[in-house]
């Protein structure tokens, strides 16, 4: 062990037209949008042709130009969210898609960690949820259509997010004390998926009260609870193989979730190749042009300070020293399959597996951990 001391279905949108044969003005095709909602086009207008434009209003930045895409028939924030207090910039939320276009798993259908061997491959990415004594396998080919399982694992409410347009991935509990010391209150929250994006990362919302969440920020973003921020479990992204060698006896989310996707593919094969964004990201040339905006790795983040580790520089273990603690992770898996798997978390810190141009966009003054 080494140490240191110091965020449309977007992936059917990339399965079916490959990031390659992606025009470069990223238009949003009617046959994507088919693909990424399993065939139903959830009130999507129609366009002309498959080479219609979405919407885009340019908005002029001191560093740069940003493009704003606001495809027609994408949610409309203001009738569908609260919106009071937000956080981030507006002109800078990209509209892509309808409200729960991108339907959210709630409760999903389980099934044994052999059932799950049928159709699962060993070195399959899952997220490996585990609360006492009892564990939980959310497959990412799965979770790319969905981003979101809300799962009750040991009596507990949390939520598996992930982005697949940061290979993001967030647990946190759905709980949230909204009380006073004198009167305790907690609230289960359950997570939507927007339609919308904030630096080119997923934004949730609760259905309780249509609240805005931004998944690598980290923290409610409009409605009653801006500025709230939930209990983060640490990530830990593993094969399905080491998921069954650990946890036998644990649970695996079912292909069976009531929905038609291609839960067989790779949809962001293409996209993850290149260094190509679907949307403008604010600051993005800004960033160190010495690490590919793609790479892997886990963002850490305490007290206002970041941290961005390499999933090479975490290797077989690496130990971070916070000044709340140390934080301990490894490397999981290779290639395209290559995830962060937290082994030790300090009080009060909070970690993501995330690509690195989108942790800095967040947080821009993270600092890097290269070896």
């Amino acid at each position: 062990m080494r140490t240191l001391r110091a965020a449309l279905p977007y992936t059917p949108l990339l399965l079916v037209i490959g990031l390659l044969a992606w025009p470069s003005d990223r238009c949003l095709t009617t046959r994507a949008v088919e693909a990424l909602t399993g065939g139903s086009r959830a009130g999507v207008m129609p366009m002309a042709s498959d080479a219609s434009q979405p919407e885009a209003e340019p908005v002029q930045t001191p560093d740069e130009a940003f493009t704003r895409t606001n495809r027609p028939g994408s949610v409309d924030l203001d009738a569908e969210y609260d919106l009071a207090d937000l956080s981030i910039p507006r002109e800078q939320i990209h509209t892509l898609l309808p409200r729960d276009a991108i339907p959210s798993l709630t409760d999903p259908a389980l099934e044994s960690v052999s059932e799950g061997a049928d159709w699962l491959e060993p070195d399959d990415r899952v997220i490996d949820v585990t609360v006492l004594n009892e564990s939980v396998a959310v497959p990412l080919r799965v979770l790319t259509y969905h981003e979101i399982a809300n799962l009750t694992v040991a009596g507990r409410p949390v939520a598996a997010t992930y982005c697949p347009l940061c290979d993001s991935v967030t647990l946190v509990s759905r709980e949230l004390d909204i009380g006073t010391a004198d009167e305790p209150e907690t609230i289960t929250l359950d997570f939507g998926v927007s339609g919308a994006l904030y630096n080119s990362n997923v934004l949730m919302y609760d259905r309780q009260t249509k609240s805005l969440w931004s998944q690598l920020g980290l923290i409610g973003v409009s409605g009653p609870h801006a500025g709230r921020t939930l209990e983060h479990l640490p990530v830990r992204v593993v094969s399905f193989e080491r998921f069954g060698q650990t946890h036998p006896k644990g649970w695996v989310v079912s292909r069976d979730t009531g929905h038609e996707r291609p839960y067989e593919g790779a949809g962001y094969a293409g996209y993850f190749a290149t260094d190509d964004l679907l949307v403008d990201v604010q600051g993005v040339s800004q960033l160190r042009d010495d690490l590919p905006r793609k790479t892997l790795g886990l963002g850490v983040l305490h007290d206002g300070a970041a941290w961005f580790i390499t999933a090479d520089a975490l290797d077989d273990g690496y130990t971070l020293h916070t000044p709340a603690g140390p934080v301990i992770a490894r490397r999981t898996g290779s290639g395209d399959q290559t995830g962060v798997e937290v082994l030790a978390l300090a009080e009060g810190v909070v970690t993501s597996q995330t690509f690195y141009y989108a942790w800095a966009s967040f947080f821009p003054e993270t600092e890097v951990v290269l070896e």
